[in-house]
């Protein structure tokens, strides 16, 4: 008789296809709040993304674009006249997944950076459900996916993923000659947007000040959300005891030890540090999207 072959069962730091195909959820919903998604994909309020189909005319509005005035109603009524369009019911989404060397430190569950991509791949198939286009910026390495629609396209952006964070979880410290910092990344993904379309960035936000400029830079025209990427430590501090840990580059067991006093402090410091930098994202123009401890956006949450 033949015995069946053993499976090897997945690395927990391995990022696969399977895993983001098994990302894409079973609706889309959450409660609905001004300037923000029907089921349908439409997005209601003065962000939304100028279309090219021609709804009206009517009197000239401060803040308008001169470029679309009507000069002949202009000269017909004696009175500014502007050219008004049927809105774009989607808006285009980029995506920038943060896979620097300190995000594939994990304790229990997964690297961050593994959880950043799995992340990622919630939103594009969010994005495919509500066909919506979506794009993609890998960091450090800058690759760069320009948005589009499209169940073919949400699977070669996956590729990318995946292949980005094998090669970066290879790499290890060693740097990169020219990287792409998330400033930069913004930049880019701006590049391939239009009014009112939405920036996503994946990271530990561990260099938040360096995102103010930029940011504020462009929050007149994008909209911003930021998906804090956390270890498993940061939702439930280790009690008092010994832990072994071992590094992806390093074959050798190590022990750390943790007192009786030193995780109520720890848990303190934690929630001090989760605040502070929830509202420096805030005040700079992010909306947060929560993460729940199994790892997966929660839905209505962003705020």
């Amino acid at each position: 008789m033949r015995k069946p072959r053993r499976v090897r069962a997945p690395d927990a730091a391995e990022l696969t296809l399977g895993e983001m195909m098994a990302m894409r959820p079973a609706h889309v919903g959450g409660r609905l709040m001004p300037g923000e998604r029907f089921p349908t994909g439409m997005r209601p309020g003065r962000r939304r993304a100028q279309g090219s189909d021609l709804d009206s005319i009517g009197p000239y509005t401060p803040g308008d674009d001169i470029r679309w005035m009507d000069w002949r109603a202009t000269a017909r009524t004696g009175r500014a006249q502007m050219k008004r369009f049927v809105a774009e019911s989607h808006i285009a989404r980029m995506l920038i997944v943060d896979f620097r060397s300190h995000l594939f430190f994990g304790t229990q569950m997964r690297p961050m950076a593994k959880t950043a991509a799995l992340l990622a791949a919630q939103l594009a198939w969010e994005a495919f459900i509500l066909q919506e286009p979506v794009g993609l910026i890998v960091v450090p390495d800058g690759i760069q996916v320009r948005p589009r629609r499209g169940r073919l396209h949400v699977l070669y952006l996956f590729k990318h993923l995946e292949d980005g964070y094998r090669e970066a979880l290879a790499r290890g410290d060693t740097p990169l000659a020219n990287p792409t910092l998330p400033a930069g990344a913004i930049d880019a993904a701006s590049g391939s947007l239009g009014s009112g379309d939405e920036i996503c960035l994946f990271s530990d936000f561990g260099d938040a000040e360096a995102l103010r400029d930029p940011v504020r830079g462009l929050i007149a025209i994008r909209q911003f959300r930021a998906i804090i990427v956390e270890d498993w430590l940061f939702h439930r501090p280790m009690p008092a005891g010994r832990y072994p840990y071992q590094s992806h580059q390093d074959d050798n067991r190590n022990v750390a030890t943790i007192a009786g006093g030193e995780a109520d402090a720890h848990e303190r410091v934690v929630s001090e540090l989760r605040s502070e930098l929830r509202r420096r994202l805030i005040s700079d123009g992010w909306r947060i999207t929560e993460v729940a401890r199994h790892g997966h956006l929660i839905p209505g949450r962003g705020r």
